[in-house]
């Protein structure tokens, strides 16, 4: 992955270079630090690390860039809403001006992306986590069904009906949340809520 400039992510006259091959708007902390006046470039690296159970996993993350010489490094990296986050907790006299910028581009941004306009990162945890839930209910209901049956339930029609219709619906709300948040990184050591769902929804695991 490089780094490319564009214009229009000036602020008071300090060029921030977005990161390009990543969904959406991604800055380095190097960058964030120059915006924000701090004379330690490791200034933001700092506030993440102090506050690290504040972001989620599609507002930070670090990546090798490569810089001159081919040369390649780790840099952490800021979404938008990382950005806007790290400028909550900086104490500069640009923070507030920084923040009102971050938002001007969010708002830029949602125009071209229905579905920021409709779901945040969490709700589309949620969701995600809805239909993991119920494609293991219609398993389950798929594996009750012969016994049901078996025993002259009256409920073994409502098993089988759950059981075995309705796939191509599960498998399509699957596609859909699974490009929905494909900016979501998925980060396995920290066991949350994401970790444990995006595998089943990429189909990594089953």
């Amino acid at each position: 992955m490089n780094i490319v400039a564009k214009s229009e992510y000036n602020f008071k006259g300090v060029q921030l270079s977005p990161i390009t091959n990543l969904e959406g708007v991604w800055f380095t902390s190097a960058d964030l630090a120059k915006a924000l006046e701090y004379s330690n470039s490791r200034a933001v690296t700092m506030i993440f690390n102090k506050y690290a159970d504040e972001f989620s996993c599609g507002m930070s993350q670090v990546l090798n860039l490569s810089t001159s010489g081919n040369y390649r490094k780790k840099v952490r990296v800021f979404s938008l809403r990382g950005a806007h986050l790290i400028a909550m907790f900086a104490r500069t006299d640009v923070a507030k001006d920084f923040r009102r910028w971050v938002l001007d581009i969010l708002d830029r941004e949602v125009q071209y992306s229905p579905i920021a306009k409709q779901f945040t990162d969490e709700e589309l945890c949620s969701l995600a986590w809805m239909w993991n839930v119920s494609n293991r209910m219609q398993d389950f209901a798929k594996d009750m069904y012969p016994a049901l049956r078996d025993l002259k339930s009256a409920h073994a029609g409502k098993f089988h009906d759950f059981g075995s219709e309705f796939r191509w619906t599960f498998e399509e709300s699957r596609k859909a949340l699974e490009k929905a948040t494909s900016h979501i990184q998925c980060h396995p050591e920290k066991d949350d809520n994401w970790a444990r769902v995006l595998p089943k929804l990429r189909k990594e695991i089953h």
